[in-house]
């Protein structure tokens, strides 16, 4: 009798990470995604502005803001109450399931400013890093992030979590898109690393099936800053690799995300705008070829 692997899911967030500065960027753990499965860029809606709040909340909600209504950073809708979180949303279905939320911008699981994004709420570092808002403390931020989530990964039966760095955004708003973003974009596909490790050392890996999602909300312009139209700002993008996912995937969007993630635990994601990896039929307007290796 053939026994079916247990599926778990890992959605890892980068914020304001472009996708040319990634493309220049030295990132091997998340080149080993692009390789497995596909990373390609995603306009990001136009119901949505390119800003963290109304993106994060598409991503955990699979709805766009004139549903979720966050249209900055700042505010907590009482719209987006009615909209759980992928991770609330997966226990709902299958409440013997565990999840995981560990996060280094605050209001994407506890109650400050927009937040909690995600219903479920979760894990954040003691310090705010927006108090100081310098590259030091938002670096000592995301690593504790990485550190907490990796040692859960890897001793706890986690099926869906969702694990976020900020430092690559936090470093284009003060310095611009130059040779200092891209050093941050780099410690952050190092972060990653360190959660696919966390999952390669779990006791019963070849019993699993895994699948890692890493997803960033919007770009930057030059000279760092974002909320914009342009090209730049606009264009974001999703990177993915998992058991029964589709390799040649040219079109996502940031609701999407939602619907995959229910889908890995066979379940049927309804009215949300989302739809899972593969369904689209042509890339998003705006959006520019996928990456691979090749482009490099």
């Amino acid at each position: 009798m053939c026994v079916k692997n247990e599926p778990h899911i890992l959605v890892v967030g980068i914020d304001g990470v472009r996708y040319d500065s990634l493309r220049s960027a030295a990132t091997p753990a998340l080149d080993r995604i692009a390789d497995q499965g596909f990373l390609v860029p995603v306009r990001v809606h136009e119901k949505n502005a390119t800003i963290s709040g109304p993106v994060w909340a598409t991503v955990a909600t699979g709805v766009h803001a004139d549903r979720h209504k966050v249209t900055g950073n700042s505010h907590h809708p009482v719209e987006l109450d009615s909209f759980q979180d992928f991770t609330a949303a997966v226990r709902v279905a299958r409440p013997e399931l565990q999840t995981m939320i560990a996060v280094s911008w605050h209001p994407l699981a506890i109650r400050s400013e927009c937040g909690p994004i995600f219903s479920s709420r979760g894990w954040v570092p003691t310090h705010d890093p927006e108090e100081s808002n310098d590259a030091d403390s938002w670096i000592s931020a995301d690593d504790a992030v990485a550190e907490y989530a990796a040692e859960r990964i890897r001793h706890e039966d986690l099926a869906a979590s969702f694990v976020y760095f900020g430092e690559a955004d936090v470093e284009a708003h003060n310095h611009g898109t130059g040779d200092g973003y891209i050093a941050a974009i780099q410690r952050c596909d190092t972060r990653l690393t360190t959660l696919l490790d966390a999952i390669a050392a779990r006791p019963n890996r070849a019993g699993e099936d895994w699948t890692v999602i890493v997803v960033t909300d919007h770009g930057h312009l030059d000279a760092g800053g974002h909320g914009g139209e342009t090209q730049v700002e606009r264009t974001a993008w999703i990177g993915a690799a998992g058991a029964g996912l589709p390799q040649h995937v040219t079109a996502v969007d940031h609701a999407d995300i939602f619907a995959q993630v229910l889908a890995t635990f066979g379940v049927a994601a309804a009215d949300i705008d989302g739809v899972i990896f593969g369904a689209r039929q042509e890339a998003l307007p705006g959006a520019t070829l996928p990456m691979t290796a090749a482009h490099r």
